[in-house]
């Protein structure tokens, strides 16, 4: 089947823009009102929340969009996400009584904190299925309406929370009322087109895989995307000074995240097509791959180099006066883009394949980032971060780029020079900074 392309996809990373420029001047405020010791507390109880939440996502949504929105994979589908939601409700709770040991900025996490995330981390699995199904469906302009209307509702909640209460408390309240107020929406989409079409959602489909068995597969893809951006978000708080690991920290959301966002945003319709493509010609398939590998390299290096330049703008507009290092962390972060597109990619392929072993080797290559960082922060502080988190780049996009090789719509030696070459362009704007 040849691909067309359907203009209605367009939504999703429209939607994202408006996400973002709601998430920068929501940011804008919170960086003046809470202080960043708060959220360089909210930085470890995020890596904890997240990591907890992935390390028991079976991907119910992905089932879906790999299997089909058919009455028996949607039963499967649910099964899998409430095995997820009471693991990863019980593993959350096990980490939180753990960090009451660690030596955090502002001390233990509380309880009331630890509630707030237990119900964030609860609805955000629960809102896999629904979401799969309204992906499959490709009713993207639905899925953006519903991603902004609950962030920007949750954004105007949390700054009148935070003018009243301005704490780490208000962070975690965030999180966790995104995730619940995307959970309310997509749930009430779905009831209503069940209602209009009662026919149409009892399609039968013919056998597919067990969901448990396919969740388990993908498991580390999903971990291995979180841990290779955040692990040295939660994990430095404990090493640098609070200052320097919140500026690290809120970097990563401001320059990281929005990139990353869109991309995922288009990820569910994404695979959707790519697992189509799958089971179609070829050759149409070939020109698929290549033409959005392209455009996601030529998207993200652009915008690499445009935030890399503007770090100065960028610490002028969205942090206060008590923010340190925010132009070197800008600069840093924007270097290692590249290469987080380059694992976005393979990952969408793998997912497809649903190959264990593929799975983990990709976990521990995208483990190398955090793993520099951390280990030359131990050793040379702030400075040392950022040169882990710049040489992680370069070695991760290697590797990746030779390891998946089959994947990559292109000669190998084309690609490798293509990461080479955008690495030390982004890499040359960081030394400017260093020294």
């Amino acid at each position: 089947m040849k691909y067309r392309f359907n203009p209605s996809i367009g939504w999703l990373p429209a939607g994202q823009v408006v996400l973002l420029v709601a998430s920068l001047l929501t940011f804008a405020v919170l960086s003046r009102l809470i202080e960043p010791a708060a959220y360089a507390q909210f930085a470890v109880l995020t890596f904890a929340y997240t990591l907890c939440s992935l390390a028991t996502d079976l991907s119910s949504m992905g089932f879906l969009l790999v299997h089909g929105d058919f009455a028996a994979n949607r039963r499967a589908a649910w099964r899998s996400a409430y095995i997820s939601a009471t693991g990863g409700v019980l593993l959350l709770l096990a980490a939180n009584t753990l960090l009451v040991a660690a030596p955090l900025p502002l001390g233990p996490p509380g309880v009331l904190n630890t509630a707030v995330l237990v119900v964030g981390l609860a609805a955000q699995a629960l809102s896999q299925p629904p979401r799969g199904q309204l992906m499959v469906r490709r009713a993207y302009s639905q899925i953006a309406l519903t991603d902004v209307s609950a962030t920007v509702v949750t954004f105007g909640a949390t700054i009148a929370l935070a003018s009243l209460y301005p704490s780490v408390t208000v962070l975690c309240v965030q999180l966790s009322l995104l995730s619940v107020a995307r959970l309310g929406l997509v749930t009430a989409l779905n009831a209503r087109h069940n209602r209009r079409n009662k026919s149409s959602s009892e399609l039968l489909g013919p056998a597919t895989a067990n969901p448990i068995t396919y969740g388990l597969r993908v498991l580390p893809l999903n971990v291995a995307s979180y841990a290779s951006r955040s692990i040295d978000s939660g994990v430095l708080p404990l090493i640098l000074p609070a200052a320097a690991a919140a500026t690290y920290s809120r970097s990563y959301q401001l320059i990281v995240s929005p990139v990353t966002q869109v991309q995922l945003s288009l990820g569910g319709a994404i695979v959707e097509r790519l697992a189509r493509h799958a089971q179609g010609d070829r050759l149409n398939a070939k020109r698929f791959d290549r033409r959005l590998w392209l455009a996601l390299h030529s998207l993200t290096f652009t915008a690499a180099v445009a935030l890399s330049l503007g770090a100065p703008v960028v610490q002028a507009l969205f942090f206060g006066p008590q923010w340190t290092h925010v132009d070197l962390f800008v600069a840093a972060m924007a270097a290692l883009l590249p290469s987080l597109t380059l694992s976005t990619y393979i990952s969408w392929k793998l997912q497809i394949r649903a190959d264990i072993r593929h799975s983990l080797a990709n976990l521990l290559v995208l483990l190398l980032v955090p793993f520099f960082a951390i280990a030359l922060a131990m050793t040379s502080g702030t400075t040392g971060a950022v040169i882990g988190l710049a040489t992680g780049a370069l070695f991760q996009g290697v590797i990746l780029a030779i390891l998946h090789r089959s994947f990559i719509p292109t000669r190998l030696w084309v690609a490798l020079l293509q990461v080479c070459v955008e690495w030390l362009v982004l890499a040359l704007l960081v030394i400017v900074r260093v020294g």
